[in-house]
């Protein structure tokens, strides 16, 4: 089948890439984002901003990306097909050495099935005929297996490519929801033919979870979403359920069993000690569908649903998409709180405003591209479809420095060891001229310059603006092996470094 006899990289590989290599593993690669608190902790006379992704060629209110398709990259099938009715994305996109695999859910206007589909560059994709499941009559469909050729019943597939499992038979591995309470565990080969997994199938044992991010991180297995098995504290007026929508976090060691514990990684309503703003289950600001997860390495970069309502009838509601980070899997923060960093603001189709987040980032070429589908609920028929949002690589946010506030504005890093000797560090930078660039300084954790890394000894880079800019000091343009963790220092520099922005550090 299409994916035998390649060696996948699963979300552990969905780091940085140059526009003419791969991107490196997580584990590879340090990245310090300016909306990561916890990686980059220490600042001077700078102000972090956000930027919303792209959605179109050309209309300026959506972000114009002049390559951006402006419609789906994968639309409803033709009659007949698994999907000719709605394609739902609460699905993954894996990358191929070269190629781009993705896992969605097509409706039909009875069933909603697993289905997949395959592309070069990550904006056009074919639905392939994969010859496993029977469909009304033949076998000419887009359909993945689950045990002896039965069609993969559910809402949602959340997919990792596993290396490390010493059994080839469960180097994929997938997370979908049946319904809330029945949330599947399955195991494959190749991605395409798929069996439950050994002898715990259904690994919430009937607790209610909707989920939206699975990942492996430092091997352990995180899986979100909302609902799960903590009971909301406000009991809901007229429901024997959780009040609010929040988002919950569960982990494994080994993937088929799970603790029956979970810890609230992220919420938006209101809590004791703040009065609680209504008692209505879907009304207010929530958390829809908990966030899908991209694995940075260092940073964990989740998009969660951004749930809005003023009535307590859910066809009313509106969803966006939220930027939150971790550093550990479990516990999420928000950079910029209820910052739309995918707004649901008019697609160009008029598809509701609704999005559902997918487990799906990848950096191709210059661009960052995350995936994302419609929730309809007014409709059914109402356009759906797998969706781009796109930023220039890895620039979701940075870091400048006001003019009234520019004498001295720095950052500083945490401390950390680099992952290799000789390790190299590169800036993403913009607006670098001679009135104002950056200029990078080598610490120790007590924050004293180390000698042959000081401000006097960097190596001036271009003055230009760059998505990988390789930086050097005198004799050095690599990190050598201290004996102890160090940090780095970006500095803003020049008579106006107003323009001057940082977007990331990276140490690979």
């Amino acid at each position: 089948m299409f994916l035998k006899g390649f060696l996948l990289l699963g979300l552990v590989a969905l780091a940085a890439s140059d526009a003419n290599g791969e991107p490196p593993r997580a584990g590879e690669e340090l990245v310090f984002f300016p909306f990561d608190d916890h990686s980059v902790p220490l600042t001077k006379g700078l102000v972090l901003t956000l930027m919303p992704g792209r959605k179109s060629a050309t209309n300026p209110g959506l972000g114009i990306d002049r390559d951006h398709p402006g419609k789906p990259v994968l639309a409803i099938g033709k009659k007949g097909d698994p999907d000719e009715k709605r394609v739902y994305f609460m699905g993954s996109v894996l990358y191929v050495e070269g190629t781009y695999h993705l896992w969605y859910t097509g409706h039909d206007g009875s069933s909603r099935q697993v289905c997949y589909a395959v592309s070069e560059d990550g904006l056009n994709w074919t639905k392939p005929d994969l010859g496993l499941v029977e469909y009304k009559g033949n076998k000419e469909n887009n359909l993945v297996s689950l045990g002896e050729g039965e069609p993969m019943p559910g809402y949602s597939a959340l997919v990792i490519h596993d290396p490390e499992d010493p059994d080839p038979a469960r180097r994929f591995k997938m997370i979908r929801e049946v319904s809330p309470n029945a949330i599947i565990a399955s195991v494959s080969a190749d991605g395409l033919s798929w069996q439950p997994a050994a002898g715990n199938e259904d690994i919430m044992k009937g607790c209610s979870l909707e989920p939206s991010g699975f990942i492996r991180h430092k091997g352990v297995y995180y899986l979100n979403g909302h609902g799960g098995p903590i009971p909301h504290p406000i009991a809901t007026r007229g429901y024997m359920r959780p009040q609010k929508r929040m988002m919950v976090t569960l982990m494994s060691y080994d993937f088929e069993h799970w603790a029956d514990a979970g810890i609230i990684s992220f919420r938006r309503d209101n809590v004791p000690p703040r009065p609680p703003l209504d008692f209505e289950f879907h009304r207010g600001e929530q958390v829809h569908l908990g966030a899908s997860l991209w694995d940075r390495g260092n940073v964990i970069l989740g998009f969660y649903g951004q749930y809005h309502n003023e009535t307590n009838d859910r066809r009313d509601a509106v969803v966006d998409l939220g930027l939150v980070v971790s550093n550990d899997g479990l516990h999420f923060r928000e950079p910029l709180p209820d910052y739309k960093i995918v707004p649901s603001f008019e697609e160009n189709d008029r598809a509701e405003r609704r999005l559902t987040q997918g487990q799906a980032f990848q950096n191709i070429g210059n661009r960052t591209f995350v995936y994302y589908g419609i929730w309809p609920e007014i409709d059914r028929n109402s356009p759906t479809g797998v969706r781009v949002a796109t930023w220039p690589k890895d620039r979701l946010g940075y870091f400048a420095t006001p003019g009234h506030a520019k004498e001295g504005a720095h950052c500083v890093t945490a401390p950390f060891t680099p992952l290799s000797d000789n390790a190299t560090v590169s800036l993403n930078a913009t607006g670098l001229s001679e009135e104002g660039t950056l200029q990078v300084e080598v610490l120790d954790e007590f924050f004293q310059p180390l000698s042959g890394y000081t401000a006097a000894d960097f190596q001036p880079i271009p003055h230009d603006s760059g998505l990988r800019f390789p930086v050097a000091w005198k004799g050095a343009e690599t990190l050598k092996k201290w004996d102890h963790p160090i940090r780095l220092r970006t500095n803003w520099i020049g008579p106006h470094p107003e323009e001057t922005k940082l977007w990331a550090v990276y140490v690979e």
